[in-house]
C-alpha cells in the first residue's frame, strides 16, 4: 500500500504499558514525530489545562506521527481530535496487551519510578477495572466498531508484526523493533482466586485483546498474501 496523496497525520494512541516506547522509537524513523506531553501522574488541573489546547492540523507536516498518553477523560482521541478523525485527516493507531500482564507491568513500573503502590500486587489488581475500555472509550457493545475505526490495531505480544503491518500500509521499509522501557520484576505469586477475580472483573478488556489479536492475524494474512 502506498502513502496517501492527501495530507494525513498519524495519531498513536499510546496506552500505558503496552510496548509504546519501543514502537515509537521505530515509527520515528519513518515519520516526523510530535509528542503530546501531559506529564506523569497529572492532577485534575493539569489535565484541564491540557484539554484546552491541541495541535493544529494545518501546522503539522504531512505524515506526522503524533503520540501521547491520551487516556484521561476529556483528552482521549475522539474527544480531542474527533473532527480531524471524522474528516479522515488523522489516522489512529494503538496497541493493546494481555490485561493481566499489562496490570502487573504497571505495578512494577510504579516501583521503578519511585511511586510504589501502597498494597501488595493482589491489591493493585483490584484497584481498577477494564482500564483498556476506559482508555479506548468502549463498552461490550461497541468494541468492534471502535477498534475498526483505527488504521492499525496491534498487540504487544506481536509488536514486530504490528510494526510490519504499519510499514506495509504506509509504504515504509521494515525495521526491527527494539525492546525498551522494561520494568524489572521481583519474584511474585498470584493465587488462582486472584487471577480468576481479575479475569472476571476485566471481561471487556479481555474481549478487546481477543478482538485486536484476531484482527491483527486477519490483516497480516491478507496483506502478506498479497505481497507474496
Amino acid at each position: 500500500m502506498e502513502p496517501p496523496t492527501e495530507k494525513v497525520v498519524y495519531l498513536y494512541h499510546h496506552l500505558p504499558k503496552c510496548g509504546g516506547v519501543s514502537f515509537i522509537r521505530t515509527c520515528e524513523k519513518w515519520f516526523p514525530p510530535r509528542r503530546e506531553v501531559l506529564g506523569s501522574y497529572p492532577d485534575a488541573a493539569r489535565i484541564a489545562e491540557f484539554a484546552r489546547t491541541r495541535l493544529d492540523f494545518d501546522a503539522l507536516p504531512p505524515n506526522c506521527f503524533v503520540h501521547g498518553h491520551l487516556v484521561r477523560p476529556g483528552i482521549r482521541p475522539f474527544e480531542r481530535y474527533g473532527d480531524y478523525i471524522a474528516a479522515g485527516k488523522m489516522r489512529l493507531i494503538t496497541i493493546v496487551r494481555d490485561p493481566l500482564e499489562r496490570c502487573i507491568s504497571g505495578y512494577f513500573h510504579r516501583q521503578k519510578v519511585g511511586r510504589p503502590w501502597h498494597e501488595p500486587l493482589e491489591g493493585w489488581l483490584k484497584s481498577g477495572r477494564n482500564q483498556l475500555a476506559k482508555y479506548l472509550q468502549v463498552d461490550a457493545e461497541n468494541i468492534r466498531a471502535r477498534l475498526d475505526s483505527y488504521f492499525v490495531v496491534g498487540t504487544m505480544e506481536s509488536l514486530q508484526l504490528t510494526a510490519d503491518i504499519l510499514a506495509l500500509k504506509t509504504g515504509n521499509p521494515r525495521l526491527e523493533v527494539p525492546h525498551l522501557n522494561i520494568s524489572p520484576r521481583s519474584d511474585y505469586e498470584l493465587s488462582e482466586d486472584a487471577v480468576r477475580e481479575f479475569v472476571e472483573a476485566n471481561s471487556i478488556d479481555y474481549e478487546i485483546h481477543r478482538y485486536a489479536t484476531d484482527r491483527l492475524s486477519r490483516e497480516a494474512a491478507g496483506l502478506f498474501d498479497v505481497q507474496t
